[in-house]
């Protein structure tokens, strides 16, 4: 196999894992809805699509959702810290992270919101080590749309077979390779590792 320039890897699910539940049963304190519906009005609702392509601000996405949820007695604060307090670091997928940054350029493609975003940057070390970090929600376009592969690698300067994508999902990665990226789709960290084991110092 022939040595690529850029190694892109997806965020959520890859490099941290989140529970969404707990903002569910978070903003269920404050909400007539159980938490079924909740959880339905998240998977259903285009405000999440708006939100994560960067047309709706964090001010309007708050406001949308305590209408729409008849959500009582929530400041934005106490909503900003249940919103972000879901993530944990994925150590073994972190390490191969580490590993790879030794030989290799990274680029990250994440489809994810503002508020998301500041807080894995903010709280997470390794999203330091990436050349191109590159977020839904600053760019107007989300995976699978094909315009934000070739935005990464347009950035990067690099030709779509001199990159390698890794994600947690098969839409993705089917995406990443009818542009002639080799895509690796993620399962485990142990996996990965295994799937890779050539690129790997």
């Amino acid at each position: 196999m022939t040595k690529p320039e850029l190694i892109i890897f997806d965020l959520g699910r890859v490099l941290v894992d989140f529970d969404f539940m707990k903002v569910v049963n978070g903003l269920k304190k404050h909400s007539p809805h159980s938490p079924a519906k909740i959880k339905n009005f998240f998977k259903t609702t285009p405000l999440w699509d708006r939100f994560e392509r960067g047309t709706a601000t964090e001010k309007e996405f708050f406001k949308t959702l305590t209408e729409e949820l008849k959500l009582e007695g929530l400041s934005f604060s106490v909503f900003l810290e249940l919103w972000n307090n879901i993530f944990e670091e994925m150590p073994e997928s972190v390490d191969i992270l580490r590993r790879l940054r030794k030989s290799y350029r990274l680029a990250m493609i994440s489809n994810v919101n503002p508020m998301h975003w500041k807080h894995v940057r903010k709280n997470h070390k390794f999203m330091d080590w990436f050349e191109h970090p590159i977020a839904s929600y600053a760019v107007g376009h989300r995976k699978p749309e094909l315009e934000i592969y070739r935005l990464t690698l347009r950035r990067a300067k690099v030709h779509p077979t001199k990159a390698v994508f890794i994600d947690d999902v098969k839409a993705h990665i089917t995406a990443a390779r009818s542009l002639g990226i080799r895509a690796h789709h993620f399962t485990s960290s142990q996996q990965l590792a295994k799937d890779i084991q050539e690129l790997l110092p």
